[in-house]
């Protein structure tokens, strides 16, 4: 069972990383990028890429968040920025059409056939508390608990953070007393990007990567955030806790068949016993 659940753990963070890098965006623009699968996709082939030239794993993943924070600011200034005065459904049509673009850029470059990407432990599992854990599920739980802390530091202890925070509340407000919109929703892009490229290199290890990597964990992540209440950072973490828990669980006393099934299930039912999420804010301000 200690097993099952450090397994769950380690694909609920990754729903979560996913999430948050969802939920900045939307909070700091109120828009909704349908492309982050895409980010986690083309961060796995990168790090694939960067392992395959013969750079060592842990300057692999470095340069990789590094391409994706450049990413992040390019995609902001191609494909938000444009449509910034437009209506919200232009943005959101923009961000899948561009999710389709990416999956055939990565097709002609990359090609059609799953790669694989090498761990970055030599050891193959490690004993703990009596039970037999993979490393990289320790890794992922222990590396998003770090990224928990300094985002909360980042946005509750710093200058930047703050700014970061007024101009989710109120953009217009956050002008008048000085703070550059424009500026703060690229740092937000950047930092979206990077969270989303990083779940794409913790996962890259685990699961062969292709074009279809990102659908299946924006799924998640996105049932995620409807649980834990959109518009919730830590409501987001905890929706991808209950996923991936959920998901692994199903899978090893049921059936793996219908783990995605009984994970729809769950989020119609949370839906109907709380329309508003687990931890979500008032209908009004998500609708």
């Amino acid at each position: 069972m200690t097993q099952v659940l450090a397994s769950g753990l380690a694909m609920g963070c990754v729903y979560a990383l996913v999430g948050l890098s969802f939920i900045l965006i939307y909070n700091a623009t109120h828009g909704l990028n349908f492309a982050h699968g895409e980010f986690v996709m083309l961060a796995g082939f990168i790090l694939y890429s960067a392992v395959d030239a013969g750079a060592p794993m842990w300057l692999a993943a470095l340069a990789t968040l590094g391409c994706m924070g450049v990413f992040g600011l390019v995609f902001q200034r191609l494909v938000f920025y444009p449509l910034r005065d437009r209506p919200f459904l232009a943005f959101v049509i923009a961000t899948i059409g561009f999710g389709i673009f990416a999956r055939n850029l990565a097709l002609l470059v990359w090609g059609p056939n799953p790669l694989k990407v090498p761990s970055f432990f030599t050891a193959t599992a490690v004993s703990l508390l009596g039970a037999t854990l993979t490393p990289e599920h320790l890794f992922i739980i222990a590396t998003t608990a770090v990224v928990l802390v300094t985002q909360y530091l980042l946005f509750f202890h710093t200058a930047l953070g703050r700014g970061l925070r007024a101009t989710a509340q109120n953009p217009e407000m956050a002008q008048l007393l000085g703070i550059r919109q424009n500026r703060m929703i690229a740092i937000t892009f950047v930092l979206s990007a990077m969270l989303a490229g990083l779940a794409g290199v913790l996962v890259a290890p685990i699961f062969l990567i292709d074009t279809e990597l990102g659908g299946a964990v924006i799924l998640k992540a996105f049932i995620a955030i409807i649980i834990g209440g959109f518009g919730s950072i830590p409501g987001a973490v905890l929706g991808g806790l209950i996923v991936g828990l959920l998901e692994i669980l199903v899978a090893v006393h049921v059936s793996s068949t219908y783990k995605d099934a009984i994970a729809f299930g769950v989020f119609i039912l949370v839906l109907l016993v709380f329309p508003r999420g687990l931890l979500g804010g008032p209908v009004e301000d998500r609708v």
